[in-house]
This record gives structure tokens, sequence and C-alpha cells, in this order.
């Protein structure tokens, strides 16, 4: 069987895990750095090389923080050759397959990958897309603030804690809040920007030397440097900036330096109180303040997290492998090298709210194409949830259901998903036929979303794999497994836990959803071996409940 990975793939540099007795660990790439530089460029015979080699490039034939124009339409250019963010991103991966293939001995064809917190669903996709172009199977995806937190969990399964993870990496900046209870995992909310890291803090910096840049070769060897002299103000109180061609020879203090960078720290923190307030959560309430992220080597951004949290700050070994070994620790829980009844569960939240257009109210004026939300930001997963709308004219016997995903008022500033007509609504006055819409929503992120005409019980439902490279195509109602004898052989189980399910709650809840979803994942890939132990757990729960 092949061996089954975890990729951190960031902004600046990126790092590959695997599962060794139990425990997650570093993949070093071919020239023995646990960090490899997520930079991709064409050398001097024509040929791309990604990592370290291709940062030290001056021609500006590199491609740099591609990952912030992941899901975007963005088109970029090595040479003459034009690359998608998509296909840049996949010679990342194929680069960090490659180093782990080299280092195991053994092929590799599956990955889970992390994602910032704040990625939509067309990013994620896009996530997905670049793995699939790699060669890898990637059927996960996990937030990097809820990896981290798997990372410390895998060592704490037996506390009660209420973590806060401060994720500040090269190019995003997230903060999720967690509640960890006998090895479950329960992401309560999630806040941060993907366009805040340590690269806006080089940008400052960069801003602030007095002097004037002709061409790419110079602004290379700047920017090196200024990346340099940040790293040497982590541990001195001051530090030179020395560019020759530039005529640069400036020194830079620690205190001018945290003078220059507080208003981006403060505005983390800004995000914190976000999370905090979504979560319902004081600042006294949190246990755990977990730093991840080089960013959060900064001695300004673990002072000003001291002063709010005192010694609930913890520091990972290397706050940039901590999102690695988490994924390192869903990889082993993915391939069943750690117990799904022994090892952590995750419960995951609905970054962004689910709604559909609507005749609604805004800035007082009553409008169509208003945004209404079925699904809340910050709801748990898996859960399911209705809303009820009326014929808007009279005689209306059909009605178009677009669904969107998104946190603005008019409908059609938010992110797109999909659209179904619902037809045969019986001829009546306006506002007399009523028709419920149900979303479902599940932690491997595809929504089902169902109207039903209630006065004569007709219905219609789509299905929209959110992280799927086909995102947004509709399914028909149905079975989506290959092998339908697989499935009568565990319907029964499956049926009994899902009716079990309302009658649940807490830890037992949780547990229940879990092994369903894991065992709905097994059917579509056809383990039956999996699918047996699955059956035999499940059945030993629902008898213990």
């Amino acid at each position: 069987m092949a061996k089954i990975i975890g990729i951190d793939l960031g902004t600046t540099t990126s790092l590959v895990s695997y599962l060794k007795n139990g425990k997650p660990e570093i993949i070093p790439n071919k020239l023995g750095k646990r960090l490899t530089d997520s930079v991709v460029g064409i050398d001097k015979y024509g040929s791309i090389i990604v990592g370290e080699e291709a940062k030290r490039i001056l021609n500006g034939t590199k491609i740099e923080e591609i990952k912030r124009f992941m899901g975007t339409n963005k088109i970029v250019k090595l040479e003459n050759k034009e690359y998608s963010p998509e296909e840049i991103s996949a010679e990342i991966l194929k680069k960090l397959k490659e180093d782990a293939e080299d280092f195991l001995g053994e092929e590799v064809d599956e990955a889970v990958i992390t994602v910032p917190a704040m990625f939509n669903s067309i990013q994620k996709a896009a996530t997905i897309k670049a793995g699939e172009v790699a060669g890898l199977k990637v059927e996960r995806i996990i937030s990097e603030p809820t990896a981290a937190a798997m990372a410390y969990g895998i060592d704490n399964m037996e506390k009660y804690q209420k973590i806060l993870v401060y994720d500040f990496g090269g190019g995003t900046f997230d903060v999720s809040i967690l509640e960890l209870d006998d090895g479950i995992l329960d992401v309560i909310a999630t806040s941060g920007d993907n366009y805040l890291g340590g690269k806006d803090i080089d940008e400052i910096l960069i801003k602030n030397i007095p002097v004037k840049i002709e061409d790419d070769i110079e602004k290379v060897k700047l920017k090196l440097e200024v990346e340099e002299a940040k790293k040497r103000l982590s541990t001195l109180m001051g530090t030179d900036i020395i560019v020759p061609e530039l005529n640069i020879d400036y020194e830079l203090k620690r205190e001018e330096f945290e003078e220059l960078v507080s208003p981006l720290v403060n505005k983390t923190i800004d995000f914190i109180d976000k999370a905090l307030s979504s979560a319902k959560l004081k600042r006294e309430d949190i246990d755990v303040v977990l730093l991840v992220g080089g960013t959060t080597r900064i001695p300004l951004v673990q002072e000003t997290l001291k002063n709010i949290f005192g010694s609930k700050v913890k520091k990972f070994a290397d706050p940039q492998e901590a999102v690695a070994l988490g994924a390192g620790v869903q990889a082993g829980i993915k391939s069943s090298e750690i117990s799904s009844e022994d090892g952590l569960i995750i419960t995951d939240i609905c970054n962004y709210s689910l709604g559909v257009a609507s005749i609604g109210e805004y800035q007082g004026i009553i409008m169509p194409d208003t945004f209404s939300v079925i699904i809340p930001k910050n709801s748990n997963l898996p859960c399911t949830k209705s809303a009820t709308y009326y014929t808007a004219t009279d005689n209306q016997t059909s009605v178009n259901v677009k669904v969107y995903q998104g946190e603005n008022k008019l409908a059609y500033e938010n992110l797109f998903l999909s659209e179904f007509e619902v037809e045969e609504i019986p001829k009546n006055k306006a506002g007399a036929e009523s028709i419920e819409i149900t979303f479902g929503y599940n932690i491997n992120d595809i929504l089902t979303v169902e109207a039903k005409i209630l006065s004569t019980g007709i219905s219609k439902s789509i299905k929209i794999e959110l992280n799927s490279k086909n995102k947004g195509n509709q399914e028909k109602k149905g079975s989506t497994y290959k092998n339908s004898s697989y499935y009568s052989e565990y319907k029964i189980i499956m049926e009994m836990a899902e009716d079990k399910m309302s009658k649940l709650s807490g830890k037992d809840k949780v547990k229940v959803s879990s092994i369903l979803e894991k065992m709905k994942e097994m059917l579509v890939s056809e383990n039956k071996e999996e699918l047996d132990k699955l059956d035999s757990t499940l059945t030993d729960l629902l008898f213990e409940v």
C-alpha cells in the first residue's frame, strides 16, 4: 500500500510529513532541509526548478507567493509560457512528492493538504486540483490552525482545554478556537486574513529604506537581505541591512522595526477578538494559545500575546513545522495507522455562510437578490438547516434556486455555487404557496440542497461538492456509490446510526457522526476491509449508547 503524506503548502515555504511509529515526522528535501521554498523558476537550461535554487534566481524568471492567487483567474508567466496558480502550485507539490518518495523509498500517491482557515470553496478546489495535477489523490484537506491543534492534541488527548491557534505565516494569518475534550477536537470559530503575513512585514521594511530600485535584480537582492535582517532581529536588538550594489548600508534597530510592524500585529489581535466573539468566549476562557508560523518568532508578536494571555502562550519546538506535523497526523488517521477509536476526532465548522438569493430588505428597500442565510458562518458540521420561502407573484409556477457562499447582504456579491429550477408549483395568489429549502452540509464539504413545495410534497435536490474540481456541478438525488451491493451490506447499521443521531448529543454524537462519514468515504473507494472494521466499531458504539 502506497504511503499517505501530509503537506503544508505554504505561501513562502512548504513542508511534508508522514507518520512514523504513531508520531508525525518531517521529511527533509533532497538538500537535507526540512523547509522547501515555495518558489518555482526556470534555470539557464530552460528547465523548471523548485525551492531554494529557484528563490536565488535574480533575473526575474521565477514565481513566488502563488498561494495568494489560488482560486483566481490570474495568469503568471515563466519566460514565454503562461501558467495558472494551480499549475505553479502543482510544481511545488511534485517536488514535495518526489522528495518524500526518495526519502521513504516507496511510492506516494495520496496526500492530506492543509489550507488557510479562511480559504473559500474555490480556493480549496484549486488546491485539490493542484494536487491532482501533481499526481496526488487529495481526498481530504484540513485548515492550517486545525492541523496545528492536531499536532498538539496527539500528545494531550486526555485533557479538556479551549485552545486558540494563532497562525501567523508567510502570507496568511488565521486564528481558530477549538475545544479539546478526551480526543475530540471541536472547531468553534475561525477568523483571519488571506493577505496578511510575513511578506507584508518585508514590504513595510523595504518601503522604509531610502533607495530607488531600478530593476528586478536589485529588488530581489534587497528583498533577500530584508528577510534575513528580519530573522536576525528575533535575537538581536539591531542589525545592518547591507546591499553594496545599491549603496545600502542601513542600520535597523529592533525598536524601529517594532514601531513599523505594530499596526499589523495589532490587526491580528482584532481577529482574535472577532473569533472569541463568534465563539461567545472571553479572553480568560482560553486555556492554551498555540503559536504557529514563522512570523510568530518575532519578539513583538510573542510579547503582545503574553500581555493578553500570560503563561497560556505555548510555542512548538519549531512553529513553522506545526501545521505539517498535524497534516501527518491526519494522514495517519486516513491510512488507519492511527486507530479511529484511539486517535483524534475532528469536528469542523462552516467558515462562510451558505444561503440563497431571495426578495428581502437591503438598506431599508425591499428588493430581489438579497442574500438569505440558511447555514450561518461558524455552524458546527455536519449540520442540516431549513428555511421557508413564499411565491412572489400571482400564479407563479416555478422558482429558480440560486445558492451562494459568503457574508455580503447582496447575493451577487458572494461566491456563486450553483442553481436549479423548481417547477410544478400550483397556481395560486402571491404568498399562498410555500417552498421549504433545506441545506445539509457535511465535514467533507459536500452540500445537499433540497427544495420542497409544501402543498404538494414535490421536491428537487442537488449535491454540490464544494471542495471538488467539479464544484457547482449538479446531481439528482441518489446513490453515489460505485457498487450498490456494498452499500446494502452496511445499510442497516448506517441507517440505524443516522436515526440514532437525532437522539444523541456531545461526544457520542460526534463519534457516531465521524464513523458514519468514514464509512461513506470507504463505500466510495470500495475499501471492504476498512468497512468491516468500521461496521464493527459502529455496532459496538451504538450498543453502548
